[in-house]
Formats: C-alpha cells, sequence, structure tokens
C-alpha cells in the first residue's frame, strides 16, 4: 500500500520519510538538509544540531589530541585547587615538629588525603559541568563536547557515570581506558563505551 503525507492523507506522490522521526510527509511539508528529508517537527532540532557539530548519524569526532589537551587544562585547574591543599598540609605536618615530618606512616596518610580530595574535585567538577552543558572547561577551550552516539545531549546519569569511570580507569588503568580510542572507529575510550557516550568537535 503506498505511503501517505501524514498531515495530507490524500497526498501519494512523491511522499518522503523524515530522516529522525521517520513519519510520512509530502515534499510541502519537509525542507532537505544535507541530503535528508526533515517535517516542522525536526528541522529546527536539526538545524541546531548541525550548529552545534552535533548533527546525528554525521558526529565529527574529536581527535585524541583535542580530547588530551582538554584533560591537560582540566589538570591545571585541578593543581589551583589542590596546591592550596598541599601548601595546608604541610604547614601543618612542619608545625608538628621534625618527627612527624620523619613519620612515613603520617606523610602516606597525607598523600592519600591529597589523592582522594583530588579524585573527589576532579570528578564533581567533570560531573557537574557535563551534566549542564556536556563541556569541562578544558573541553570548551579546545573545542569539544560529550554527546550521544546519536549526536544529543547526554543525560545526568550518563555525565555523572563518565565522570565517576573515567577517574577509576584514570588513576588505575588509563593507558587500557584510552587504548580503544586510538583502534576503534568512533574513536571510543572504555568509559564512553560504558556510558554510550561520543566526543565531538563542537562548532561555534
Amino acid at each position: 500500500m503506498p505511503e501517505t503525507c501524514i498531515n495530507h492523507p490524500g497526498v501519494m506522490a512523491g511522499v518522503v520519510r523524515c530522516y529522525r522521526c521517520q513519519q510520512h510527509f509530502c515534499r510541502n511539508c519537509v525542507v532537505a538538509l544535507r541530503g535528508q528529508y526533515y517535517c516542522a517537527a525536526c528541522k529546527g532540532q536539526q538545524v541546531r544540531d548541525i550548529q552545534s557539530g552535533t548533527e546525528a548519524g554525521v558526529l565529527e569526532l574529536a581527535s585524541i589530541g583535542r580530547r588530551f589537551g582538554a584533560m591537560w587544562v582540566d589538570g591545571m585547574l585541578a593543581l589551583v585547587v589542590m596546591i592550596p591543599l598541599m601548601i595546608v598540609l604541610g604547614v601543618g605536618f612542619a608545625a608538628a615538629g621534625p618527627k612527624a615530618m620523619q613519620n612515613e606512616t603520617a606523610m602516606g596518610g597525607m598523600m592519600l588525603v591529597v589523592m582522594v580530595v583530588l579524585v573527589a574535585v576532579v570528578t564533581v567538577y567533570e560531573g557537574l559541568m557535563l551534566s549542564s552543558r556536556g563541556q569541562t572547561v578544558g573541553k570548551m577551550v579546545t573545542g569539544i563536547k560529550v554527546v550521544s552516539p546519536e549526536g544529543r545531549d547526554i543525560s545526568r546519569g550518563q555525565a555523572w557515570g563518565r565522570a565517576v569511570l573515567r577517574q577509576i580507569f584514570f588513576s588505575y588503568l588509563a593507558l587500557i581506558n584510552y587504548l580503544p580510542a586510538l583502534m576503534t572507529k568512533q574513536k571510543t575510550a572504555v568509559h564512553d563505551i560504558a556510558c554510550k557516550t561520543r566526543v565531538v568537535r563542537a562548532r561555534r
């Protein structure tokens, strides 16, 4: 049975399918964008996706260099937070006297506190930034964004799950985490695969 336009049931000639919603429309009800047809309800979102560099089905994936550049910028921001903490802890140990500075257990405890606070700060920072706009400051600087495989904004769960997993893997299995990104077509690290995310170029 021939398909008919969802808006004009009597029209069967020249009916096409909207690329996003997959509904059928006549040529008067769609616009063509980059060789695909979109209905009135879908064309606005498609235009925004094209402008942001997250066009569904045509993701412009970010290079590994840009991703590591973003990590470097975010790492520098983390140091801005951590250096004052380390200074405070150092002053505290110095005030406690030479014995405290020579106590391996105490020094180990201090380093553990620094590492835990660092991981917590970076995880919260990344989770909040990704859930609000899909970008950390580092990703904004390097012009990349985290999206779904369809090019849409990620959910809050994806943002926080990605932030937690990335810190776990970065702390213990950094090489294994990013190895798939060097070998797969979608350039997905392990945390991208687990959270169903992609990193793309964000056009301004």
